[in-house]
């Protein structure tokens, strides 16, 4: 396999440091909106080619990052190894990006004259690659396929997310959402019934204060300076309250609203008053915080716990015959439960595929695209989560009490606001978090400051 690309990661004061002073050729700072880049035309396939061409994927799986990783680096490989094996004529050359940095370097290299061929890309972005035109428009490439193939795909709300006008610049790879992982054997030693897990936030939060006992902590949470603060925890908290992060229609942050000052007490509360989330929530990793804390037992609630980790339950026999999916699935130490909110929402997104606007071979990248959202290659893949294919939930290996509950889950997902400047929104909100949890800031007016700071910057796209 060719050597890989690595790209320096981003200490978390050189992260805010470039949030606040603005990146450029991102147009992520700042008051001057970039100009929209209009879209080029649609690229021709590539004439018969005399010698194997190359494209690049670019890609997010660090085998060292997590336990879920090893499993995505195994798919990788395969993927590219079965495909290289169909298609001798298309070598794939894989190049790594940090997850939380590949929209970005799609981006910068964009500007740059850096060229990339296919790409994962977040949902939560994509207001931002439409408007500066990394993308190509997949639409030529998705009128020929068949009408049931396109009706597959385009119930998922991470379709639309990818769909401006008449322009499609992402193919999903499967539905993320997340949900509330406990632990069955601890919920009986609690007194608390492992088959009707709480349903309410209230029975939730008295649930949390039964099982908090020693070591073992009732509600992991993350309050850390990454996007899962804002997606995982505080949004699904302002929805519970009745409120919204944005407005689309002003296109002006909301998060300051009586809903968000509600939201943001909550979460004060669990770690100062209730005492049911440790304090390390407001720093480390999203992935120590949740699924390494709850695969060690160290909680016995993890909110927050994504679809994409179903394999490490699996895998540590929390959980048997669930991955890959099978009819004989069931739930053993460990269970889940959808959200105990009151709209019962979670962030709901997915990886999506996308063809870089500088690729050389459009039409060979679209034919490894294809390739990696057929149902037999997506069918195992760890981080698609769950199927992006509906026909796919209508087979026996989905009926099982552990993937309706996935499906109940998935349903009632939303996704984070369509604005350009969704990463400043994310960073502004971790920041306010992070000042009110660890200076103790009076709540209502640090999150009425820091909305004031990304509308005067940011309001209006």
């Amino acid at each position: 396999m060719a050597e890989q690309r690595v790209v320096r990661r981003l200490s978390r004061r050189d992260f805010m440091r470039l949030s606040s002073l603005g990146l450029v050729a991102l147009g992520l700072g700042g008051c001057v909106m970039p100009t929209a880049v209009a879209p080029a035309a649609s690229p021709q396939p590539s004439p018969a080619l005399k010698k194997p061409v190359t494209i690049k994927w670019a890609h997010y799986f660090d085998p060292l990052q997590s336990p879920a990783q090893k499993f995505n680096y195994a798919w990788m490989e395969r993927m590219v190894a079965t495909f290289e094996e169909k298609y001798p004529e298309i070598n794939v050359e894989p190049e790594y990006f940090d997850w939380d940095k590949i929209d970005n370097r799609s981006i910068l290299d964009y500007e740059a004259g850096i060229k990339h061929d296919v790409m994962f890309g977040s949902p939560q972005l994509m207001a931002k690659h439409f408007q500066v035109g990394d993308y190509i428009d997949l639409t030529p490439y998705i009128k020929q396929w068949p009408e049931d193939e396109v009706k597959d795909f385009s119930w998922s709300p991470v379709w639309a997310s990818a769909r401006q006008d008449d322009v499609q610049i992402g193919v999903p790879t499967g539905v993320h959402t997340r949900s509330v992982a406990y632990r069955r054997d601890m919920f009986k030693e609690a007194g608390l019934d492992p088959d009707t897990p709480p349903k309410t936030w209230d029975e939730c939060l008295e649930a949390a204060k039964a099982l908090t006992k020693g070591d073992v902590w009732g509600l992991g949470m993350y309050f850390g300076p990454s996007r899962a603060t804002i997606e995982l925890y505080f949004a699904p908290f302002v929805w519970h309250f009745g409120g919204e992060l944005w407005d689309p229609a002003t296109k002006k942050a909301t998060f300051a609203s009586e809903a968000g000052v509600k939201a943001a007490q909550v979460i004060y509360d669990l770690v100062y008053t209730h005492k049911v989330t440790p304090e390390s929530a407001i720093g480390g990793t999203y992935d120590d915080a949740i699924l390494a804390s709850f695969l060690a037992g160290r909680l016995a609630m993890g909110w927050g716990f994504g679809s994409y980790w179903i394999v490490s339950l699996e895998e540590k026999g929390f959980i048997k015959n669930c991955f890959p999916a099978k009819a004989e699935c069931t739930e053993e130490t460990a269970g889940v439960m959808v959200t105990p909110t009151a709209p019962g929402a979670q962030f709901t997104n997915a990886w999506t595929l996308s063809i870089h606007k500088l690729s050389e071979h459009p039409a060979e990248a679209f034919k490894f695209l294809e390739f990696l959202i057929a149902p037999e290659n997506l069918y195992d893949f760890p981080d698609a989560g769950l199927p992006a294919r509906l026909s796919l939930w209508s087979k026996a290996e989905f009926q099982s009490s552990f993937y309706q509950k996935w499906l109940e889950a998935a349903r009632k997902g939303r996704p984070m606001p369509p604005t350009v400047h969704y990463p400043e929104l994310a960073d502004t909100t971790a920041a306010c978090l992070q000042e009110i949890l660890v200076n103790k800031a009076p709540i209502a007016e640090t999150l009425k400051k820091f909305e004031d700071e990304w509308n005067a910057k940011y309001a209006g796209a």
